[in-house]
């Protein structure tokens, strides 16, 4: 099937007329595709909820568009946008657990005219992509967004984020005269000046533990913030598109590895975001909006409006049951001393044949030189360190630990 929106040539002009004072025009998931392993867009195109296309009678941004501005409590999809609300023209995306796929949107000016709106976030805002097996209805912005996280147990527990993408991919841009359009067209091979989209893309891979039939729905949330110079927010704006996902016990066939070099001139438009494949967080999930270096507000906070704190890195999850097979081997690598550390490091390294290295390191205290060669007493049994790497469990045994004291004149090792 034909894409619906890219490339779009020959409208520059109106672009630039429309965008000569600000970004006003918004975004939301104009196509979903499939990705095979060599990066490729792959088999037929699917759509969003009840999606108009940009051809059809009665088009205008609010066809597709849901907006949140200063009250971000209404529902995370238009009333139109109800579960299964795809049709035969717009079909939703078939696809397997484990598949890859492309969110597509265009950038609107809020990439390449970026600075035509003061105060925008980082990374020109960030998406965030939830899915879940229990739409409802009742899913709201509120009780969704940075509510879901990525083990499925945050908010109301019934979906789970799925990926961060910073709205900018770092290739998108409208054919316009701004220098970034010009910079991007370049580095992709296309004449100059740009007269060819590059749309944007946000890629997630569905869970594997995701059903083979049924819908799977996604929520795609824009997070797109006005924000005051010190960083606070000044006025919320997001957007959300609701995606269903047709599902299909038969996965996108084996393509080979990625291929970097399709990604390139027209071939942008065809393919995902190469580093998109290998991890799901380009953005830590749990990071306020930022301000960018190159489009700070110049509007100070009101007195009383402090800058925000970023919360704490989240702390790693628990490590799962070690597995009750054979341990692999461990090999031990020599103790180390840093001065003026106050500590004794000694690491032992265990290799697990083709699955994953681990070392792990205790810290003992250090023996001061001036007893270091008193006479030692036989050395005591060593204390095993066990290992926990949700693979199986190991024991190495490391070297001894000996301090020497002086109890009643006499030196004693201990």
């Amino acid at each position: 099937m034909k894409s619906t929106f890219s490339p779009r040539v020959g409208l520059a002009a109106i672009w630039l007329l429309a965008f000569s004072s600000t970004s006003n025009a918004h975004s939301w998931v104009e196509e979903v595709r499939l990705v095979a392993s060599n990066g490729s867009f792959v088999g037929p195109i699917g759509y969003a909820r009840a999606f108009v296309g940009r051809s059809d009678p009665g088009f205008s941004d609010f066809s597709n568009e849901n907006k949140f501005g200063g009250d971000l409590s209404g529902p995370m999809c238009q009333s139109k946008q109800t579960l299964g609300s795809e049709s035969t023209k717009y079909p939703a995306l078939v696809a397997a657990p484990k598949d890859q796929v492309a969110l597509r949107y265009l950038e609107n000016g809020h990439t390449t005219l970026f600075a035509t709106q003061k105060g925008k976030p980082l990374g020109r805002g960030t998406v965030f992509i939830y899915g879940t097996t229990k739409p409802s209805t009742d899913d709201t912005y509120l009780n969704v967004h940075r509510q879901w996280n990525t083990a499925g147990t945050g908010g109301n527990g019934r979906g789970k984020l799925l990926a961060t993408r910073p709205f900018d991919d770092g290739k998108c841009f409208q054919p316009n005269s701004s220098p970034v359009a010009a910079q991007r067209a370049q580095a992709l091979g296309l004449p100059l000046p740009p007269s060819t989209e590059i749309s944007c893309q946000s890629d997630f891979q569905i869970p594997a533990d995701a059903p083979t039939t049924g819908l799977y729905t996604v929520y795609w949330v824009w997070e797109w913030p006005f924000l005051y110079s010190n960083g606070a927010i000044q006025t919320n704006e997001s957007y959300t598109s609701c995606i269903d996902i047709s599902m299909t016990s038969n996965p996108v066939p084996a393509a080979g590895p990625v291929n970097t070099k399709q990604a390139i001139g027209l071939g942008a438009n065809a393919a995902a975001i190469p580093a998109y494949m290998t991890t799901q967080f380009s953005v830590d999930p749990i990071t306020l909006p930022q301000v960018a270096p190159d489009n700070p507000n110049p509007i100070p906070a009101p007195a009383g409006v402090n800058a925000p704190a970023q919360p704490a890195p989240a702390a790693p999850a628990a490590p799962a049951a070690a597995s009750p097979a054979a341990p692999p081997a461990a090999t031990a690598s020599p103790s180390s001393t840093t001065a003026n550390q106050g500590a004794k490091l000694v690491t032992v390294t265990v290799t697990e044949q083709s699955l994953t290295t681990v070392t792990v390191t205790q810290v003992a205290p250090i023996v001061p030189a001036s007893i270091q060669n008193a006479p030692a007493a036989p050395p005591s049994k060593p204390s095993p360190v066990s290992i926990v790497t949700g693979k199986p469990v190991v024991t190495p045994f490391l070297p001894p630990l000996k301090r020497a004291i002086a109890v009643r004149g006499r030196s004693v090792t201990v």
